[in-house]
């Protein structure tokens, strides 16, 4: 079990910060040894045990220094990226309880191997890799519902058989969110399609000339050149049965993920349609959701927080299976 979470650890970045969203190494478990496989007969060890984080390293890369923030302020910085102070205190619980279980995953993720470029933190300042933070006294709204949620989350995780989950969550699902087998083709038991608790789609439209799509793709995509008529550009190679686009064809030679096409051209999400006009000489995407789409809906979560769900049954709604630990 600690192997599989630890093989598939690095998809946390794709699913929390694809798109950006307005988003040290030390023994904190107990030592515990390898848990090897047992029978039907066997008795199955106990969950292990996790010590409670209570500072955050944060790698300035611009600097090259380390920041150290309490896990309060970790959380508290990362909410007031995310999510508006007036948001639903049990939405906030939600964000936050997340937020603790990214930090205690990544925790462990860097204790069995470190990443070079962190220099012994548990994340860095390159908000393209790790949950944006806004940091700072100067700030024209008010901090404390996020300090408030921060502080009630300190030492409560989700946890999918013993052990911390990888975090998911995005602005909107639409009406749904997506299965981490459908964006990133892995198959966690506890990232499953649900209702998104949404009333409705969250719909976008993104409107480009075909020069525009042109110098975004070929200037960000190595040896990719467009070559032809513009209709052709972008043609469907697979896409899931509810719309999430899987993958395309550039000039019907490339294959490029609808994920990556949805970062380079900007698009809330890789759920997505579009049309060319040589009229207008325009690509129009019409895009449902925002963000990876997977796990926690931000705006569901809102909508379940309205009708009286708590902020664990707002988790246990997004995350098949899981349980939320909380501190003894």
């Amino acid at each position: 079990m600690k192997d599989f979470f630890r093989g598939i650890a690095i998809v946390t970045a794709a699913l929390l910060l694809f798109p950006a969203v307005p988003y040290i190494v030390g023994a904190i478990f107990e030592p515990r040894e390898t848990i090897e496989a047992v029978s039907d007969a066997a008795v199955i060890p106990e969950a292990p045990k996790y010590g409670t984080v209570t500072e955050v390293n944060v790698y300035d890369v611009v600097s090259d220094r380390v920041l150290t923030l309490t896990a309060e302020e970790y959380i508290a910085s990362a909410l007031a990226a995310l999510l508006s102070p007036e948001s639903d205190p049990e939405l906030l619980k939600a964000q936050a309880v997340l937020m603790y279980t990214y930090i205690l995953r990544r925790r462990l993720d860097e204790s069995a191997s470190p990443t070079p470029e962190l220099s012994g933190c548990d994340v860095s300042s390159d908000f393209s890799k790790y949950p944006r933070l806004v940091l700072g006294d100067g700030l024209s709204y008010d901090l404390e519902p996020f300090r408030e949620a921060a502080r009630a989350a300190v030492g409560t995780y989700c946890a999918y058989g013993g052990e911390p989950i990888t975090v998911a969550y995005c602005y909107s699902a639409g009406t749904a969110t997506e299965s981490a087998e459908t964006v990133l083709g892995i198959d966690l038991p506890y990232l499953k399609s649900v209702p998104s608790g949404e009333p409705d789609a969250y719909l976008t439209t993104v409107t480009y000339t075909s020069d525009e799509v042109f110098a975004r793709l070929t200037t960000t995509l190595d040896g990719y050149v467009l070559l032809g008529d513009a209709s052709g550009w972008i043609t469907e190679k697979e896409t899931a049965p509810d719309g999430y686009v899987k993958s395309v064809y550039l000039d019907s030679r490339f294959i490029v993920s609808g994920a990556e096409i949805a970062r380079l051209l900007n698009l809330p999400s890789a759920k997505f349609t579009y049309r060319y006009s040589s009229v207008t000489d325009r690509f129009t995407f019409t895009v449902s959701g925002s963000g990876s789409l997977c796990g926690m809906s931000q705006r569901g979560a809102g909508f379940l927080a309205a009708e009286g769900y708590n902020y664990k049954e707002i988790l246990l709604h997004y995350f098949s299976g899981v349980e939320i630990v909380s501190p003894e």
